[in-house]
Parts: structure tokens; C-alpha cells; sequence
């Protein structure tokens, strides 16, 4: 879960920032190494990395980002948002660092703060990752019980990016969550198209219980028996198993 989060609502960027110039070979060649290790899920190799890096280099936004990400990702999130906070105050235009602030924030309960920093990346026209900033401000939202304004931001999001398995489905979990169970069985069994192939069994689960709720038994059971075929991992397996327990025996 933490991963997929991660994959769908943090960004990274190494190349073509202003301070490049200033920076040495061998601080950019660590730097580079750690980011590439991050996005390989390899953590501790990304943490050596950059640690290094930032030894060359303290001052350099960019590695504090990335610093940042890589904490967050080792669930140190006190240490992630000192870094990200570094990365933006030595350079206040680096939208990238704001929205994985924003991120950072929400995992902490800061909620109106991460929503402060997401409406400033909002206002960057030039941001390219527009799909994760809605993500993150739907992720407070929902997170806040707020599900009308989180459906919309999750929908703003899929506009963006169709296919993000993320905002597919806290767009239907936030629907769900609203008791609209016809209106969510769709929408969860489309993102069940977009995460399956990534092993996120999430709207595989809150589908199951969408079709449970709507008195649909039969489509219920087969999700929940899918998610413990399809996912040998998964979070909702556990889970799975309980409610076709309980259906089980109440039939």
C-alpha cells in the first residue's frame, strides 16, 4: 500500500535545474544513483546514495527532495518533512518539493496545511504532475471524511491521468464511503482494471463490499475469493477470508 501511494502521490525529478552548474560531478553521479534506486524500491541503497550526495552538497534542493521522498518512504516522517522544508526553502519555486510536502503532511494529519501547499501547486500552471497534486488534496480531503469534495478531486485527478490506479479508486471508495453503492460498484470495478496488474487489491476488496451492501451476494463472494487468488500478499486477503466466513455462515 505504502509503495502505491508513493508511485501515485509523491514525485521525482533529477535533471535540468538551475543549480546543476553549481553542483559537482560526483554529488549529481550520487544523486542520480539514489534516485534510481528509489524508484527501483531499493530504500537503503537510495538512502546510502544521497546521503552521500548531500555530503558534496548540502545545499542542493533537489537532494534534500529527494532526501525527503526517501524518508517517507522508510516511514521516518518527521525526518522527510525536515528535508522537504529544506529542499523548499533554499529554493522557494520548486513546486515538486511542495507537493510531496503536501504528501508528507497528510500522512501526519496536518490536514489544512497540506491543503494550503497543494492549492500553491495548484496555482503552478508549469507543474507537470498535476494528477498527483489532486490526488494529494483528495487524500486530505477523504482522509478529513470530506467525501463529496474528495470524489471531485479524485475525478480531477482521473481527467488528468485516466488510468492512475490511485485516484480510480478513492474516486470509488469516496462514493462508497457517500452510501451511493450503485454509483461506486462501477467505479470500483474499473479501477479493479487499472490496479491489478500492479498487485493493489484495494478496490478489488471495497468492491466485494460494495456488491455485499447491495444485497448482490453472489458477485460478492466471487470478488473476495478473487482477492485471495490474485493476491497472495495483499492487504485485504486477511480480510477477505473473514467476510466469506461470515457470508458463508449466514447462508
Amino acid at each position: 500500500m505504502v509503495r502505491i501511494l508513493l508511485i501515485f502521490s509523491l514525485f521525482i525529478t533529477v535533471g535540468c535545474a538551475s543549480w546543476r552548474e553549481k553542483d559537482s560531478e560526483k554529488a549529481e553521479l550520487y544523486l542520480k544513483m539514489g534516485a534510481s534506486q528509489f524508484e527501483n524500491g531499493n530504500y537503503p541503497a537510495a538512502m546510502s546514495a544521497l546521503l552521500q550526495a548531500e555530503k558534496l552538497d548540502d545545499k542542493n534542493p533537489v537532494i534534500q527532495n529527494t532526501l525527503g521522498i526517501t524518508y517517507f518512504a522508510r516511514q521516518r516522517n518527521e525526518l522527510a518533512e525536515k528535508h522537504i522544508r529544506r529542499a523548499i526553502e533554499l529554493d522557494k519555486n520548486y513546486t515538486e518539493a511542495r507537493n510531496n510536502l503536501a504528501r508528507v503532511l497528510i500522512q501526519v494529519g496536518k490536514y489544512d496545511e497540506a491543503e494550503k501547499e497543494i492549492r500553491i501547486v495548484l496555482n503552478d500552471l508549469t507543474y507537470p504532475a498535476i494528477d498527483k497534486a489532486y490526488i494529494n488534496l483528495g487524500l486530505a480531503q477523504f482522509n478529513q471524511k470530506h467525501f463529496a469534495e474528495s470524489k471531485e478531486s479524485f475525478l480531477r485527478a482521473m481527467n488528468a491521468t485516466r488510468d492512475n490506479c490511485v485516484a480510480n479508486t478513492y474516486y470509488g471508495r469516496s462514493i462508497f464511503e457517500m452510501k451511493d453503492y450503485e454509483k461506486a460498484a462501477p467505479a470500483l470495478d474499473n479501477a479493479i482494471g487499472f490496479c491489478q496488474k500492479i498487485l493493489f487489491d484495494e478496490p478489488h476488496y471495497y468492491s466485494a463490499l460494495t456488491y455485499y451492501r447491495l444485497g448482490q451476494k453472489d458477485r460478492s463472494v466471487a470478488r473476495f475469493e478473487e482477492i485471495i487468488r490474485f493476491y497472495p500478499e495483499g492487504k485485504f486477503r486477511d480480510k477477505a477470508k473473514a467476510m466469506l466466513a461470515l457470508i458463508r455462515k449466514t447462508d
